[in-house]
C-alpha cells in the first residue's frame, strides 16, 4: 500500500512537471541516528554495518523531486544517538565542541531565510538495548522512555528555535523490527508482544512531544502494520501475524549471520518510511 503511494506520488509529479508547474528548491536536514543515514549490514563478519545511499532520506529526495521540489540533503546523524545524548557533551561522530545538535542548529541558523525540511529520527536507541537482551527488560525500557519524555521537548525547542519560518518539520515514529523475535526466541510470541508494548509506548511518547511542538508524525508503525495480527504466510510457508511478516520483509531481522539479525530497514523498508514521511509534506511548497 505504501509502496503504491510512493509510485503514485512520483507519477503525479511527472504530470505536474509536464503541465509546467514550477519547481521549488530548498534544503533537507536529516537529524537522527543510524537509520537516518541509511545504515544496512554489509555481510562482513563482525562488522556492524555501513551507511548507504539507499536510505529513506535518499528516497524522500527522489519523491519530492518528482513533485518539483528540489532538495539539497545534509545528513548530520550519528549511529547510536539517543534523545538524551543529543543534549549531552558530545558523541563519537563529532570532535568537541561539535556534536549533532550544535551542527544541526548552526546549519538551520545559516539557512534562516531558506525553504527547507527537517526530519527527526530519535528515540529508538533510547529503548533498543532493552529489547536486544534474551528477555525484554521492561525496567530498562521504562528508564529509556522516561529519558525521552524528559528530553525530547528540549531537543525540539532547540531545533525549532534555530529554524527559519519556511522550514517544515516531520518527526519519524518507528515500526517494531523486534516483532521478528516471534520466530526465534524461547517464549517468542510473548516476547514479541512485549517489544511491541515498548515500541508502542515510545511512539506515543514521541507523537505527544511532536504534537506539542506542532510537528506532524510520520506514521511508520501504521505503514509497517505493527499491530496487525491477521495471519499471513512467509515465503518459506510458515504462517505468522502480518506484523511479523512485515518486520521480516522490511528489515534485516530475519536474515541469518552475517547479514542478520539486524534491526535496520532494508531497501524496501526505507522506501516505506520515506512514503510515510511524504504523506506529511505539503503537495506544493
Amino acid at each position: 500500500m505504501v509502496l503504491a503511494l510512493v509510485t503514485g506520488l512520483a507519477l503525479r509529479g511527472e504530470v505536474l512537471r509536464a503541465a509546467g508547474v514550477g519547481s521549488t528548491t530548498g534544503f533537507y536536514l536529516v537529524v537522527g541516528a543510524s537509520s537516518s543515514l541509511g545504515f544496512q549490514p554489509t555481510g562482513i563478519p563482525h562488522h556492524n554495518g555501513a551507511r548507504t545511499d539507499r536510505g529513506y532520506a535518499n528516497d524522500l529526495v527522489a519523491i519530492e523531486d518528482a513533485k518539483g521540489v528540489r532538495l539539497t540533503m545534509r545528513q548530520v546523524g550519528c549511529p547510536g544517538e539517543t534523545v538524551v545524548s543529543m543534549l549531552g557533551a558530545g558523541d563519537h561522530c563529532y570532535t568537541l565542541p561539535n556534536r549533532q545538535m550544535l551542527v544541526a542548529t548552526a546549519f538551520l541558523r545559516a539557512h534562516a531565510t531558506a525553504t527547507g525540511l527537517v526530519t527527526i529520527d530519535l528515540g529508538f536507541n533510547d529503548v533498543r538495548p532493552c529489547l536486544t537482551t534474551p528477555l525484554v527488560d521492561l525496567a530498562c525500557a521504562d528508564a529509556g522512555l522516561a529519558g525521552v519524555r524528559a528530553d525530547m521537548p528540549a531537543v525540539l525547542n532547540e531545533l525549532r528555535a534555530a529554524a527559519g519560518p519556511h522550514v517544515h518539520f516531520v518527526g519519524v515514529l518507528y515500526g517494531d523490527p523486534f516483532l521478528a523475535d516471534y520466530l526465534r526466541r524461547e517464549s517468542s510470541p510473548a516476547q514479541a508482544a512485549l517489544t511491541l508494548r515498548v515500541m508502542s509506548e515510545l511512539n506515543a511518547t514521541l507523537a505527544a512531544a511532536y504534537a506539542a511542538h506542532d510537528i506532524p508524525s510520520a506514521n511508520v508503525p501504521g505503514a509497517f502494520e505493527s499491530d496487525n495480527l491477521t495471519p499471513t504466510r512467509l515465503p518459506d510457508g510458515r504462517v505468522v501475524p502480518t506484523d511479523v511478516a512485515r518486520a521480516c520483509a522490511w528489515t534485516w531481522m530475519c536474515h541469518t549471520y552475517p547479514w542478520g539479525p539486524d534491526d535496520h530497514p532494508d531497501d524496501a523498508g526505507y522506501r516505506v518510511i520515506a512514503g510515510a514521511i511524504a504523506q506529511k509534506l505539503p503537495s506544493t511548497w
